[in-house]
């Protein structure tokens, strides 16, 4: 599902496009991998936004960024005080999940060596290299074995992926 489709009838009144342009663009400047928009909105954005999650998925700008393999927005949100670890409210995934299930090494990368916690479950216990599997990314799981990615699942303790 496209992350314009997916907003529809979220909010009367406006097209998904125009709600992620209006309420949420710190998300929308991510999706787009609009670097220049992101920094001036990071200069003009109250920290909190940092953690906002947006009404399509509840992800934050640093879950879009991840999802859409926006490596240097990426990088800038984190510079801003974004935090790798966060958690969405509704599933408990971390940007580190998000890319992973994306199938976006580079930025899985790059949040492995930023300290991002990757053997963290999400709701229903999976961790990154189980959403890495599920997408079928062989070098996301490649990257997360070689960071020490545990391959059983933590809640249930001997399943292996």
């Amino acid at each position: 599902m496209s992350a314009a489709g997916a907003g529809a009838g979220v909010e009367a009144g406006f097209s998904s496009e125009e709600l992620l342009s209006l309420r949420f663009p710190l998300h929308r400047a991510c999706r787009d991998g609009d670097l220049a928009a992101l920094c001036s909105l990071l200069q003009q954005t109250p920290h909190a936004h940092l953690a906002a999650e947006d009404s399509f998925y509840g992800w934050t700008p640093v879950h879009w960024a991840a999802h859409f393999g926006k490596l240097e927005c990426l990088i800038q949100l984190v510079r801003a005080g974004a935090t790798l670890n966060i958690s969405t409210t509704r599933y408990a995934q971390t940007p580190a999940h998000i890319a992973a299930f994306g199938g976006h090494p580079q930025c899985l990368v790059w949040l492995i060596q930023a300290g991002a916690n990757i053997n963290k479950p999400d709701c229903e216990g999976e961790t990154p290299i189980h959403k890495a599997a599920r997408s079928g990314s062989l070098e996301c799981l490649s990257a997360l074995v070689a960071n020490g990615a545990r391959t059983d699942n933590p809640r249930k303790g001997e399943h292996s992926i």
